[in-house]
């Protein structure tokens, strides 16, 4: 993982807990892990309508954690170490 992949997942993970949404956020990993390189590809289909709320650079990099299980596990990670 490079350096700006994993400054996105503290990022993320920083943003995840500042809404106060860890534990959802866990539970939805955990149980859709399988699933999540689904998630990145329904991203990628849905960019034109996210980039009216969001950067595409942001987008992108969401999309490409999705697609690779060691990042979402690296963000289950942060997110059960970051309890509060």
């Amino acid at each position: 993982m490079t350096a700006d992949e994993k400054a996105f997942l503290d990022q993320v993970a920083a943003s995840i807990q500042r809404r106060g949404f860890r534990l959802p956020a866990l539970i939805a990993l955990q149980i859709g892990h399988p699933l999540t390189f689904l998630g990145g590809q329904l991203v990628w289909v849905a960019q034109p309508a996210l980039s009216l709320f969001m950067s595409t650079q942001t987008i992108r990099q969401v999309a490409q954690l999705l697609e690779k299980p060691a990042a979402v596990q690296a963000l289950i990670d942060r997110l059960e170490t970051n309890e509060g």
